[in-house]
């Protein structure tokens, strides 16, 4: 596991209070002790694995093992809009993320291939994520400028292509019945597109997935079997893959490798390792929280406490004011005297008036 750069915390670049927080949490974590499980313990996980779970999906495709996979993969989402198929992909970069990354740094893992002239991100994120349509979006426009400089000839520009694979609904396309969303830029009185056949953002939504592809047009059918493989289980790929007659030859390599990627004992060792991690920090912050919580409470009797004593003490000077008028409007004292102690009272007009008739 990469422990954070130190950097990070250094006086050039401090990081606030929450993140200082979670570091020296981790700190801690990292050097849980290791614990010894049962072959069943790691045989059950083994099976609930995806390839949407971060460390599956990096070292699935790491390697420049699956390119040609990818490259499928990548015609597969553009098919369904009748755009041409791509070059092939031929150098692919996976990052591999670890509990820091996530939770501070909100890193998922994502892959970043090319070919000629063609640049392509695909990133696989299981869990919603507040503003992701956004974040996606700064991806296409990162994608779209990475390797240039001031000057360069943009007219060599590739083509870039980002896919999300996610395991929730976007609010963004609530209203939209397909998985697979593109999004292109338009001119806007028109919505003519504009320069589409360069830059495209496509979001797959896998809850929005039919439970088969046979009610779905011809053009959907190997995206379907490709995202098919993304959510299913491990010990359901085999059964799966007969009952959705799946045969495209790139769908069943990837299936196969990713059943190659969890089959060792010391991967499934490492994940669960990680869920430790990941429930170890949940345990920190609930507990934080928790003592968060009961240290405002306490600060608010004690300031509640601090508030109702030196409201009453005002009252009670108020009050000791009031039988002092009173006094000296019963012995008949001079008017400059009973206006005096109206002032320093703070007892107006109407109120001495009050004060005068019990008198």
């Amino acid at each position: 596991m990469t422990p954070p750069n130190q950097a990070d915390s250094s006086a050039d670049n401090p990081a606030n209070a929450y993140e200082q927080t979670l570091l020296e949490i981790y700190e801690h974590i990292k050097n849980l002790p290791d614990v010894k499980y049962s072959q069943e313990e790691l045989d059950k996980l083994r099976d609930e694995l995806t390839l949407m779970n971060n460390r599956v999906f990096a070292k699935t495709f790491a390697d420049n093992k699956l390119n040609h996979v990818i490259t499928d993969l990548t015609g597969s989402v553009r098919l369904i809009h009748e755009m041409p198929s791509i070059p092939p992909i031929e150098d692919t970069h996976v990052e591999d993320t670890d509990i820091y990354d996530i939770i501070l740094k909100k890193m998922i893992s994502d892959l970043s291939g090319t070919g000629n002239l063609i640049s392509l991100i695909i990133e696989a994120q299981g869990q919603k994520q507040a503003g992701y349509a956004a974040r996606a979006i700064i991806t296409t426009g990162n994608a779209m400028r990475k390797g240039f400089k001031i000057g360069d000839d943009y007219t060599k520009s590739p083509d870039v292509i980002t896919i999300h694979f996610l395991g929730f609904r976007l609010p963004e396309l609530e209203g939209t019945k397909n998985f697979c969303s593109r999004i292109i830029h338009s001119e806007y009185e028109s919505g003519k597109p504009f320069l589409a056949d360069k830059y495209s953002t496509y979001f797959v939504e896998l809850p929005k997935m039919p439970k088969t592809k046979a009610k779905l047009p011809q053009e959907y059918h190997l995206l379907w079997d490709f995202c098919h493989i993304f959510r299913t289980k491990t010990k359901n790929l085999e059964e799966e893959i007969k009952m959705q007659a799946i045969t495209n030859s790139s769908v069943l390599e990837l299936a196969n490798t990713v059943k190659q990627t969890v089959a060792p004992n010391d991967f499934v060792t490492e994940e669960m390792r990680f869920k430790r991690e990941i429930e170890a920090l949940g345990e920190y912050l609930r507990r934080g929280k928790e003592e968060g919580i009961e240290q405002g409470i306490e600060q608010g009797i004690e300031q509640g406490i601090e508030q109702g004593i030196e409201q009453g003490r005002k009252q009670g000077e108020k009050l000791g004011e009031e039988k002092m008028l009173l006094l000296a409007l019963r012995d008949n004292a001079p008017q400059s005297l009973i206006d005096k102690m109206c002032e320093i009272a703070g007892i107006t007009k109407a109120h001495l008036a009050k004060l005068m008739k019990q008198v």
